[in-house]
């Protein structure tokens, strides 16, 4: 069994439905876990207590001075960075027709310059330190143009997976390794929700799975602990795919 004892993490988007499964199990596994939000309780950064696990901290990633903030803090509470999960994200449906350059921005700002900051701001100060390990969450959608979402989302991940080669690169001199992960259709309430709104559509699509079924969040979580382990120490610069077959890269 992989673990992280003695390893500290900094991960993103941690209440969402992957988000919240690779929080548990990077504890599970011996991590110090810094979880970050921006549905988390506002507080002030000198008030969160470093002696808990989780640690939860309330963080908008697209602003590029409060990502810094927390990463500083975090470094300095405990004295060093390992890993970094950068999962937050937004998911949109909407027909390309239909977006707006106000959902064009929102979509781009959260999903590739959140990721763009704190990649940035990791690596700083990962290359001091001389090691380091970073995983962006993108999606299958940013290799084939969306299955069900929309194109803003697509156009977003397919940028998260060329920045993670770009971090990569620069971080390879360093000891510092960057990869991402490129889920498929994953069980979660949103996607149930999207089968009730979308019932016609969605007829067989399941079935139509080369496994049959949808992946679970822990599928998900399990590949980013592999990533982040010493057991994939010649990886980096790579996309996962984490769907069941449906697409064979």
């Amino acid at each position: 069994m992989i673990h992280f004892k003695n390893k500290v993490v900094l991960l993103t988007g941690a209440t969402g439905h992957i988000g919240t499964k690779i929080a548990e199990l990077f504890v599970k596994r011996g991590a110090k876990v810094i979880c970050t939000s921006r549905s988390y309780p506002a507080k002030d950064l000198q008030n969160i207590d470093f002696e808990v696990n989780p640690v939860n901290i309330t963080l908008d990633i697209t602003k590029e001075q409060d990502v810094d903030k927390v990463i500083d803090l975090t470094i300095d509470k405990c004295s060093k960075l390992d890993v970094v999960v950068n999962a937050a994200g937004v998911l949109t449906t909407r027909p390309i027709l239909e977006l707006t350059e106000a959902d064009w921005d929102r979509t781009l700002a959260v999903n590739l310059k959140g990721a763009f900051f704190v990649g940035r701001s990791a690596m700083k100060n990962m290359i001091k330190q001389k090691s380091g390990c970073i995983i962006n969450v993108a999606s299958i959608s940013g290799k084939v143009g969306g299955i069900l979402a929309g194109a803003d989302y697509s156009a977003s991940k397919a940028a998260v997976i060329c920045l993670t080669k770009s971090l990569a690169k620069s971080g390879a001199p360093y000891g510092i390794r960057v990869n991402s992960v490129a889920p498929g259709a994953i069980y979660s309430p949103m996607l149930d929700q999207y089968y009730e709104d979308h019932a016609e559509k969605m007829a067989g699509f399941e079935d139509n799975h080369p496994m049959g079924k949808f992946g679970e969040a822990v599928d998900v979580a399990n590949s980013i602990l592999f990533l982040a382990s010493d057991e994939s120490a010649y990886i980096t610069g790579t996309c996962l795919d984490i769907n069941g077959g449906t697409l064979m890269d």
